[in-house]
């Protein structure tokens, strides 16, 4: 290579060099690269959260935030709805929105919730849960049918929008039996003697609620991070636990 760089004239030897740097910058250019360059031009302002591969041959996911649309290489077409794998009859949109809404558990502080254990309960279940709203009774409702589980309930009182909430939270953590306390309130109305003078983590969950983004009670995260918001009922529930949400299979290149 030396050689062949004393024995070239420099102005060929520089288009030389700038051609296979342009050579190589094409090759690093990937379809899903041209995609969000294309994105970008034609939909100026959002931002393009992920791209990739699905399943079907030309055919690329692209998410914003928690959304997604599909579309081909270049964005001549937009598909809005669901992809199902035939063979699975998985839902593999509803799979990918599960993954992109989920958040990390880890960072739940289980100390500041109320443990109830029902069954065996092997599986987990996190309900951020205000006592003064009425669909969280009625999520407490659907609860009762949902067994084999470990639920962790964040109280989560919304004072701005319920006034008495935050008490009523307090007099229920502060309870000797919190767990009777709660399902006492949310489900036959028995309001807690408690006084609630208690050292608590009320306060503290509500800013972690906030800080997660949850806007709405109930909320609910299941063991792998998946978000639903407001009153679900049981079926739906069981179904959220039972799913597994793997990574979405990508499209041989």
């Amino acid at each position: 290579m030396n050689r062949l760089r004393a024995a070239l004239p420099a102005p060929i030897l520089a288009l030389l060099l700038a051609l296979s740097c342009a050579a190589g910058s094409a090759l690093a250019q990937t379809p899903e690269d041209n995609l969000r360059k294309v994105i970008e031009a034609k939909m100026p302002g959002e931002k393009v959260r992920d791209i990739r591969r699905t399943p079907l041959p030309g055919v690329y996911e692209v998410s914003f935030g928690n959304r997604l649309f599909y579309t081909d290489e270049g964005l001549n077409y937009l598909i809005i709805g669901q992809i199902i794998e035939a063979a699975t009859n998985r839902n593999l949109t509803d799979l990918r929105l599960r993954q992109l809404t989920a958040i990390d558990v880890k960072q739940l502080p289980l100390d500041a919730a109320i443990k109830t254990v029902k069954g065996d309960g092997k599986r987990t279940l996190y309900v951020f849960s205000d006592p003064l709203c009425p669909f969280c009774s009625q999520l407490e409702q659907e609860l009762q049918k949902v067994t084999n589980v470990t639920i962790h309930t964040f109280l989560t009182p919304v004072e701005q929008m319920r006034p008495g909430s935050r008490n009523r939270a307090l007099e229920i953590w502060c309870s000797t039996d919190r767990v009777r306390a709660w399902d006492d309130w949310m489900l036959k109305q028995v309001v807690p003697r408690s006084k609630p003078t208690c050292r608590n983590p009320v306060d503290q969950v509500v800013k972690l609620s906030d800080k997660l983004g949850f806007t709405v009670t109930p909320t609910l995260v299941f063991a792998d991070g998946a978000v639903l918001s407001g009153m679900i009922p049981a079926a739906q529930i069981e179904k959220f636990m039972n799913a597994v949400a793997p990574a979405p299979a990508a499209a041989k290149k």
